[in-house]
């Protein structure tokens, strides 16, 4: 990533002729990318504990790499652009310390959870610990981080514009390491195949 990308957010600059609507529109936009993302992450986690580890092996591994990836690239938007932006806004830094303590927690779950084969009864394990670990991360995230910022002092416009650049750059290294399709935007689709097992018999919908 390149300085530019990573410090212009620190560095906001003078509002020119965006006007605060224009930083609402911004705010509310860098907001919604994180929680939808939440939202993608969540619905995930919800449909693997609805299958079944061995009649499902399949949709269960494809959930497990899919999500792993989009959750890398959630974390790193997160650390390298937004964390360090609202640290500069924020009077007490606390809830971002907090925040990336717990984002080297789940670096390192993800990094077990892929370290195990598909199939393994600890990979599935260790996946449900690591979406309960990021239940629990967002609901501090979105109840009290998000509540914080909502009204500080940042060039939004700028923030948003960073972070589209740095999804984008995220995106395209780990598309094409993973394999896992995102949406034209960067966002995180649910696979079609994520939906499938709750239609067949004995999987409650």
């Amino acid at each position: 990533m390149s300085n530019d990308v990573m410090h212009s957010a620190l560095t906001p600059r003078r509002q020119e002729s965006r006007g605060p609507r224009a930083h609402t529109h911004a705010r509310a936009e860098v907001l919604r990318m994180l929680k939808d993302d939440h939202r993608s992450a969540k619905a995930a986690f919800r449909e693997f504990d609805r299958l079944d580890a061995e009649i499902d092996a399949d949709v269960c591994e494809s959930i497990i790499r899919q999500t792993c990836v989009e959750l890398e690239v959630h974390s790193r938007l997160e650390e390298d652009v937004f964390y360090p932006a609202v640290r500069t806004a924020l009077a007490q830094t606390g809830l971002i310390d907090d925040a990336e303590v717990e984002h080297q927690t789940m670096t390192m779950l993800l990094d077990q959870v892929r370290s195990l084969s598909p199939g393994d009864a600890r990979q599935a394990a260790t996946f449900r610990v690591l979406g309960e670990y990021l239940k629990h991360h967002i609901k501090e995230e979105e109840g009290e981080m998000f509540r914080q910022i909502a009204h500080a002092r940042l060039d939004w416009v700028r923030l948003h514009e960073d972070m589209l650049t740095r999804r984008h750059e995220l995106v395209v290294v780990l598309e094409e390491h993973a394999g896992v399709p995102f949406e034209a935007d960067g966002a995180f689709p649910l696979a079609p195949a994520f939906k499938a097992p709750s239609a067949r018999a004995g999987h409650p919908s």
